[in-house]
């Protein structure tokens, strides 16, 4: 007689944290990213730019790390109530999310004017020196941006609408 095997119903402890610790990075960055530009001109421009460069830095590797570590990690079966169709639109908008993840990422290290100390601690070269590029790469992050901030407004609302119907499983495979 074979042993059946329980399926999980949450993600792992470290699917959980890496999750967690990107969402936290990518909201505040998001959000001191459109208050820098109050902030220009002041004596904290400096200080929330140098760490916004830093977090975005620190969440690369973070985000990485979560992309591969979803192919070796147990999986989580959606809800019943997210099927078919449904359920392959919203793996793809997933990955659509991830893409969006990295590209912020990517174009705001591409996007650098001039270098920075990460967290105050360690020299960062702009790896880019030509501002034309820089120039197109800022462009290509504000967009992304935007996307990201529509993206994550569709995921959250989609959470909660869950929730709220009822289905907090959904929400719990994160908790």
């Amino acid at each position: 007689m074979y042993a059946s095997r329980r399926v999980a119903n949450r993600y792992d402890p470290f699917s959980r944290l890496l999750h967690w610790v990107v969402a936290a990075v990518i909201i505040y960055a998001m959000c001191m990213g459109y208050i820098l530009h109050a902030l220009e001109g002041t004596r904290w421009f400096h200080f929330f730019s140098v760490l916004n460069m830093s977090l975005g830095t620190m969440a690369t590797p973070i985000m990485l790390v979560r992309f591969i570590w979803r192919f070796f990690r147990p999986s989580v079966p959606y809800p019943d109530s997210v099927a078919g169709r449904k359920k392959q639109l919203v793996v793809f908008l997933h990955e659509i999310f991830y893409l969006t993840i990295m590209l912020v990422l990517v174009s705001g290290f591409l996007m650098l004017h001039k270098d920075y100390q990460f967290f105050g601690l360690l020299h960062v070269s702009r790896p880019v020196n030509v501002d034309v590029i820089n120039d197109f790469f800022f462009k290509i992050h504000r967009v992304s941006c935007i996307t990201l901030g529509v993206i994550l407004f569709m995921h959250v609302a989609a959470v909660i609408r869950y929730t709220l119907q009822g289905q907090g499983e959904i929400l719990r495979r994160m908790l």
